[in-house]
């Protein structure tokens, strides 16, 4: 396939002074964003501060200008240290880069709106985000970059997914992969992670820039060179180089470069890189009498006697700041270099001066001071801008413009075809979708001859089926001996089992992903030879492991580092709206160790990715684990969609649902979907038992049911009659697990059952369904009438996505309310006033988890709830005994049953008698719940 060129030959030779005018430019635009910001008119009391780190964005200047304005092309991506986001957008209103979403340019009035919107909230017009957003009008291949350490490791898996699109023939541009991090960011251990795999990767195209200011926010980066051995960018070389990665340090600009060529130079190149400490430097820089600094200098190092001698009291003034972080030549050719290592990642370790040209410039705290009015002016006036203008473009008879004009004019072009390229994927993975015909519903795995299966085994069944059909060839002619043909049911499976890859952070085996794992290790380039079968000593019951390069190889391993993986399932799921191409990402882990990755989680769900989290097995039902692989990661955020089904076929439902969702571009808003599946069998055959004994499924019903264990006069015995087809059961309740919920046990037409009176509403997730259905039955057994609705996503069900429709589904899909049933209890002395007991039907939850995943049920539709949820640390166990030590077992449900059942009778209500069409002599008044449900001697659970 043809590819678009990220040839990105500079537009002419252009001179060093244009280049440092243009920089010049770009950092008065962005101190000046950052001082409106802050002196805004409509501040009001008690608003928070603005800020907008004009010290951290100045020192990344020359970095991001030698990008901006010689090396990146419009292809490559580019992740940012969060304060140099003024910096960015600065120079891309000079490139004329503020792009609205059918990629035309923003007016200069539009533009300059939105250089006066530094952390405003827009009303309509342009503005920008505290830092790099998907939302900002430059915001085209940058990621966003409000979470320190996250960014410079999804550049790295972006650069991966790359590769992996480009050697599984989909068409993608060539691009390199930029990433400038602060030097107290580089302390964050989410980089420390990725550092070891994007070597072993040989991720070439990836190029991280350490941005060594040597100060961070609580003021000057305090090293210990005489332990480290050095400075801390000497610590960081050492590890990268160790690591396999390229370094480049660059550490001084041409005007240093110039005196070290002198006399005694090279004392003073000596001085600076091994006898001055950080600290000190920093100290030096505040120095402002040269003479006093060269006696002090050469009292301390006599050696330099002669060097300081022969150099002007302006000469060291410079030297001592000419860092090579601002050389935006020197800059330039580094990175240039680390594009040509093709096998190894490079860093670039560029040492610069916190607030590069403003007064605050290596001062201590200086990380959150502000320039003042009379900087900005001074600043305005050296770039010759008058009037009451703020931000100004140059003039276009300048060489700044010309340009400016011709490099932003490349970009645009750049940035233009990669969006042609990915509408024209969209339109090809679109038609080859629909080639077979619809996405089924189902990939029709058979559990009836499988034992109490649970559902991470379902998950295994369900990925292998996907990677037996990705790799069996469409043509018959081309199938392997004894490889069957695909199905109708399954051609259309064929290209999202082709785009569907999985990954792990070594748990691949354990989560059951083996099938998709055996033999088809993506590796490349890295191949490792096969000894096990030349030394005749592979085992062939065990999963083939050994990397390779074959385009059926879709599995990625990874050692134990959770965040790493989770930072690449992103990766991979933002290729679809990148560049059209749909990979469907989906990653294991166990699910209590979906904490270690949350950072990474939740960066996922802002920048919308598209991907599939399976924290499995999940929850105390893990019980021989013990209290350490036992708390769930309960959460709720934006964009995430969680499932949590109990039987097999639900998850296969869901899956399917998901999978044609993610390709066809149509989850807006649940683009992450995460599935909590278990090690805990169940028996499959009991879904179709109770929905058979469903009124709603009866042929042919007149009159009431009754079950025959159980028999109420007036009823009919529910095995007496026919049921509806099974096919068309499953239709039905397919399309309610699809909304959250549904009965699987469901009394409603049935004789004897008084809501207000003997119903309660059981809503059971995950696992724990088993105990809603035993309870079920004891409290049937008691004149009780329990209906178990299961949940299969909270979200859907009382979460985010269910908030946006004011729980419609709950309400009315499944008919919970809070009507008040009434009966007459006692009269009262006046007029027609009856006091009379009023009596809801109750709910009762019981999941394993934070209590918060369902505890407002009851709240949403205004009834009482008692939520069986876990609530402390666990403990190992068979299942049974811990979840009666968390309250979460069948008797635990029964007598939360009794409880919200006898505290809804409690509830009183005064009504005119004649409003009431029928009254009930009434008994004596309970006093507390417990007298109308005695309760069994307390069990202590501890």
């Amino acid at each position: 396939m043809s590819k678009p060129s990220d040839k990105n030959q500079t537009p002419k030779t252009i001179s060093r002074e244009v280049l440092e005018s243009i920089a010049r430019r770009a950092h008065y635009s962005a101190t000046q964003m950052i001082f409106q910001a802050n002196h805004r008119t409509d501040k009001e009391k008690g608003d928070p501060k603005i800020g907008g780190h004009a010290s951290a964005s100045a020192s990344s200047l020359h970095i991001m200008g030698a990008l901006h304005l010689m090396v990146k092309s419009g292809f490559d991506h580019i992740a940012n240290k969060p304060h140099a986001s003024p910096t960015d957008h600065s120079y891309n209103y000079l490139l004329d880069l503020f792009l609205k979403q059918d990629l035309s340019k923003l007016s200069l009035e539009e533009a300059n709106t939105a250089m006066m919107g530094l952390r405003k909230y827009s009303h309509g017009e342009p503005v920008f985000q505290s830092y790099h957003s998907t939302y900002d009008s430059d915001n085209h291949n940058f990621f966003p970059s409000g979470t320190v350490g996250i960014p410079p490791v999804e550049a790295g898996y972006m650069a991966l997914a790359y590769r992996y699109a480009r050697e599984h023939g989909y068409e993608v541009p060539d691009a390199h992969f930029w990433a400038l991090t602060g030097d107290s960011e580089f302390r964050e251990g989410s980089m420390y992670e990725a550092v070891p795999d994007f070597a072993e990767r040989e991720l070439g195209s990836l190029t991280w820039i350490l941005d060594y200011n040597r100060q961070s926010l609580d003021g000057q980066r305090i090293t210990n060179p005489e332990i480290m051995n050095g400075t801390d960018a000497d610590r960081v070389e050492r590890t990268m180089a160790a690591n396999g990665w390229e370094v480049i340090q660059v550490r001084h600009g041409q005007k240093r470069l110039n005196l070290f060529k002198k006399a005694g130079g090279d004392t003073f190149k000596n001085f600076l890189e091994k006898e001055l400490e950080d600290y000190e430097l920093q100290a030096l820089l505040l120095v402002q009498d040269m003479k006093a600094l060269k006696k002090g200098i050469a009292k301390e190092h006599p050696n330099m006697k002669k060097f300081l001698d022969s150099v002007t009291d302006q000469e060291l003034y410079e030297a001592i700041r000419d860092f090579g972080g601002h050389d935006i030549m020197l800059l330039a050719e580094a990175m240039e270099q680390s594009k040509k290592s093709t096998r190894r990642p490079t860093i670039i370790i560029a040492h610069t001066l916190k607030g590069w040209g403003l007064r605050c410039a290596a001062q201590p705290g200086n990380h959150s001071q502000l320039p003042t009015e009379d900087e900005l002016v001074e600043l305005k006036s050296k770039q010759g801008i008058t009037g009451e203008g703020l931000f100004e473009r140059f003039a276009s008879s300048t060489p700044e413009a010309k340009y400016l004009k011709e490099r932003g004019e490349k970009l645009w072009s750049e940035i233009k075809a990669q969006h042609a390229l990915k509408d024209k994927n969209q339109k090809f993975f679109l038609e080859k979708l629909t080639q077979w015909g619809e996405i089924p519903e189902t990939l029709d795995i058979n559990t009836k001859m499988t034992s109490y299966p649970h559902t991470q085994w379902m998950l295994g069944q369900l990925t292998a089926k996907l990677t037996r059909i990705a790799n069996t060839p469409l043509e018959e002619n081309k199938l392997a001996e004894k490889q069957k043909p695909l199905t109708a049911n399954e051609k259309p499976f064929k290209l999202p089992g082709e785009l569907f890859i999985t990954m792990a952070p070594d748990v691949g085996t354990s989560t059951n992903l083996n099938p998709a794992m055996d033999g088809k290790i993506f590796g490349a380039p890295v191949v490792t030879e096969d000894l096990e079968t030349e030394l005749g000593v592979k085992d062939h019951k065990l999963p083939d492991l050994i990397p390779g390069e074959e385009v059926s190889d879709r599995f990625l391993r990874f050692e134990i580092a959770e965040g790493n993986v989770m930072s690449c399932v992103g990766a991979f799921g933002r290729m679809r709206d990148t560049l059209g191409i749909p990979l469907i990402p989906l990653m294991t882990v166990y699910d209590f160790f979906i904490k270690r990755a949350l950072d990474q989680y939740f960066y996922n769900l802002y920048w919308k990715s598209s991907f599939f989290c399976v924290g499995t097995p999940s929850g105390v039902t893990l019980s021989p684990e013990g209290a350490q692989h036992g708390w769930k990661s309960d959460i709720q955020i934006p964009n995430q969609i969680t499932w949590e089904p109990f039987f097999c076929q639900e998850l296969d439902w869901i899956l399917c649902d998901s999978i044609k969702r993610h390709v066809l571009n149509n989850n807006a808003g649940r683009s992450g979907v995460l599935l909590r599946l278990v090690t805990r069998g169940a028996e499959q055959k009991d879904m179709m038992t109770y929905l058979k004994k469903q009124a709603r499924f009866k042929a042919g019903l007149e009159g009431k049911l009754t079950r025959a264990e159980f028999p109420v006069n007036g009823g009919v015995n529910e095995e007496e009659l026919a049921t509806m087809d099974e096919a068309q059961i499953l239709r039905q309740v397919r399309e309610e697990v699809l909304q959250g919920a549904y009965y699987l046990i469901d009394y409603r037409g049935y004789a004897g059952y008084e809501p207000g009176d003997n119903v309660v509403n059981i809503f059971a997730m995950g696992s724990l369904v088993t105990e809603g259905i035993k309870a079920s039955e004891t409290l049937l057994s008691h004149g009780i009438y329990a209906n178990v609705i299961v949940v299969t996503s909270p979200d859907l069900l009382v979460g985010i996505q269910a908030h946006e429709n004011d729980y419609a589904y709950l309400k009315h899909g499944l008919g919970i309310n809070s009507d008040l049933y009434l009966r007459k209890s006692e009269e009262i002395s006046a007029g027609d006033l009856v006091t009379v007991a009023g009596k809801r039907v109750p709910v009762v939850s019981v999941h394993d988890g934070e209590a918060g995943l369902l505890d407002n049920v009851g709240s949403v539709i205004g009834v009482r709830q008692e939520s069986c949820a876990v609530r402390k640390h666990s403990k190992c166990g068979r299942p049974s005994e811990i979840f009666a030590f968390h309250g979460i077992d069948a008797d635990s449900v029964v007598e939360a049953c009794g409880k919200v059942l006898a505290e809804t009778a409690l509830e009183q209500v005064i009504v005119r008698e004649s409003a009431l069409e029928q009254t009930q002599n009434a008994g004596k008044a309970a006093n507390h719940w417990t007298e109308l449900w005695p309760s069994k001697a307390p069990v202590n659970k501890h």
